[in-house]
């Protein structure tokens, strides 16, 4: 359970022992095993046993997907492993999670998206982005939604004026 004491948070387990100090400004909720935290205005992850896996020096952070949290420093956002090291340089203006392998990045005003390891697999060409969903996402060309697959190649022309994720085959 969430605490607060002296208006710092931390955790407790299900016998009341601290298992999370109370010395953050702020605790999330647990997931896959880490919190996400904040101090003095830095975030980092927390495990179970207390121990800041990723101690508290970016200035925002997203949870992990796919093993890898989205985490921004100096105005950039890159990828962290679990372990904390950054796997992907923080060279983005920002990114999104990791759907089916790839995640859509900004950099200068321009979208596209890039694996696991930092490779970029579509060129940051588009005008915003969306997640793989059924190995298609929808990006936009000018004011227009097109539907791409991971190679890049559309799939569904430019003719939408507004396009959502694909479920179950269809968008």
């Amino acid at each position: 359970a969430r605490i607060e004491k002296g208006g710092k948070c931390g955790y407790i387990n299900k016998k009341g022992k601290e298992i999370l100090k109370p010395v953050y400004d702020v605790v999330s909720f647990f997931f896959k095993g880490l919190v996400l935290v904040q101090k003095d205005d830095k975030y980092g992850f927390v495990n179970k046993k207390g121990k800041e896996v990723i101690k508290p020096v970016y200035d925002a952070a997203f949870y992990f997907s796919k093993g890898l949290a989205g985490v921004r420093r100096n105005g950039k956002w890159g990828f962290v492993n679990k372990e904390g090291e950054e796997v992907i340089k923080p060279i983005y203006d920002w990114v999104g999670n990791f759907f089916e392998g790839l995640a859509y990045v900004r950099k200068n005003g321009k979208y596209g998206f890039i694996n696991k390891e930092g490779k970029e697999i579509i060129k940051l060409v588009y005008d915003a982005a969306s997640s793989f969903r059924e190995d298609l996402a929808w990006v936009m060309k000018g004011w227009k939604h097109v539907f791409i697959n991971k190679e890049g190649k559309e799939i569904v022309k430019p003719i939408y004026d507004n396009a959502c994720y694909f479920y179950e085959g269809l968008a």
